[in-house]
């Protein structure tokens, strides 16, 4: 059985709701924008990587930093660096039996 697309769609991390689990998709700059090597190389070096999971577990005030954990490891990041990471949400138990 194939998976429609529209029905697990892609996200920046800087999206992701709090509590909601995910796998990294890719990592690289948003759409329209310029492609920055050195954060790509810094956010694969703590972790960062496709196929890992991912959680959001805090959103700073006012724009504040993200606490995410990564494959067990809790990690913070800006929500500006945030952006570089499409995420595949995770299908709920509940929007499964909805199916």
């Amino acid at each position: 059985m194939t998976q429609n697309p529209a029905q697990n769609p892609t996200l920046t991390l800087d999206h992701l709701q709090i509590g909601r689990p995910g796998r990294i998709a890719k990592i690289g700059a948003p759409c329209g924008t310029e492609s920055d090597p050195h954060l790509e190389d810094l956010l694969l070096s703590l972790g960062f990587e496709e196929g890992a999971m991912i959680e959001m577990r805090h959103q700073g005030a006012f724009g504040g930093p993200l606490a995410v954990c990564v494959d067990g490891r809790m990690l913070a990041i800006r929500p500006a660096d945030a952006s570089y990471i499409l995420v595949e949400p995770a299908v709920s138990p509940a929007s499964k039996e909805a199916l």
